[in-house]
């Protein structure tokens, strides 16, 4: 950051890092960005300017959901930090949106069950078109929804998000990446032309954003191109896909990501009969799920491990 140099206040710092981070999603690395916000936070609080200070903190937890760049515990313990600290500097707005994160965060962890709070998001008035927060609560819902395992729901929300958002923005490439591994789930159930043609549509849509921003998109393309082929049992370019998924999920420390394609090959891999291939992706997938802190995935992914009794009886 050139420009740095004519700066050297650290409300001029956050300030400067403030529309510097704007472009995450679109040009710069999410991981990368967290780390500028969180440096942006701490700037702002430093000068005594709350509002741009909390409004970092916004944007870099959910980043940190987006990227998988903070262990799941880890970050609600950060959420929980800030909600402290809003008992000081009273931000309703700020609060507002923390509580809607810190669900999300609680939910990815274990629905719930043991890291709930009583205090929970406030929708205000959903009929209302300029509610500007029902933007970010239907982002949060197809995040909910989908790594919970409730297709329908998340097709729903991310529909509603659709009519919301606009196109290009990073939110919804990320809705699109969700809603479009659900689509084809659905259509391994039972083919429909019509969703296959929308999960192609997406694709195209994807292949424009990754020239802009490749350590962000790249790796969701490639899954939702290895599903594609998959389902249209073209099995080499499938197995290309999937590989190349993993490999970029890692590349770009999207760890949550990376278990999801690895449990995305395990599933495709079990279908086509080829046992000891599901049984290793299933393995990874566990593994990086609980880096991540999700013990919801963790056990979905450990009931598809316990299907193979022993090793040598299945992989003779």
């Amino acid at each position: 950051m050139a420009l740095s140099e004519r700066f050297n206040r650290s409300d001029q710092m956050a300030q400067l890092r403030l529309i510097f981070t704007n472009a995450v999603g679109h040009l710069e690395w999410f991981h990368a960005g967290v780390q500028r916000l969180r440096v942006c936070f701490d700037s702002a609080l430093s000068s005594g300017n709350a509002e741009m200070g909390f409004f970092c903190a916004l944007q870099l937890v959910i980043f940190s959901i987006l990227s998988g760049e903070k262990e799941l515990t880890s970050l609600l313990k950060d959420i929980d930090y800030y909600l402290h600290l809003l008992e000081t500097y009273k931000s309703e707005i700020s609060k507002k949106y923390l509580l809607s994160y810190r669900e999300t965060v609680s939910m990815l962890i274990d629905k719930g069950e043991a890291t709930s709070i009583e205090a929970k998001e406030y929708l205000g008035d959903v009929t209302d078109p300029g509610n500007k927060f029902m933007d970010t609560y239907y982002c949060q819902q197809v995040l909910r929804n989908f790594w919970l395992g409730y297709g329908e729901r998340c097709r729903h929300f991310a529909q509603k998000g659709f009519a919301r958002i606009p196109q290009g923005r990073y939110f919804s490439h990320i809705i699109k990446f969700y809603y479009g591994l659900s689509l084809l789930d659905m259509t391994k159930k039972k083919l429909n032309y019509v969703k296959y043609k929308e999960v192609e549509e997406i694709i195209e849509s994807l292949q424009v954003a990754v020239e802009h921003a490749d350590s962000n998109i790249r790796n969701k393309l490639e899954l939702l191109q290895a599903e594609l082929h998959g389902c249209g049992a073209r099995h080499s370019k499938a197995v290309a896909l999937y590989n190349a998924a993993i490999a970029s999920a890692k590349e770009s420390k999207f760890i949550h990501e990376q278990g999801l394609a690895c449990e995305r090959a395990g599933l495709y891999y079990k279908k086509m009969g080829f046992a000891r291939d599901a049984f290793v992706h299933f393995q990874q997938a566990h593994a990086c799920y609980k880096e991540w802190g999700s013990s919801v995935k963790v056990g979905a992914i450990q009931r598809e491990l316990d299907g193979f009794n022993s090793i040598d009886n299945n992989f003779t």
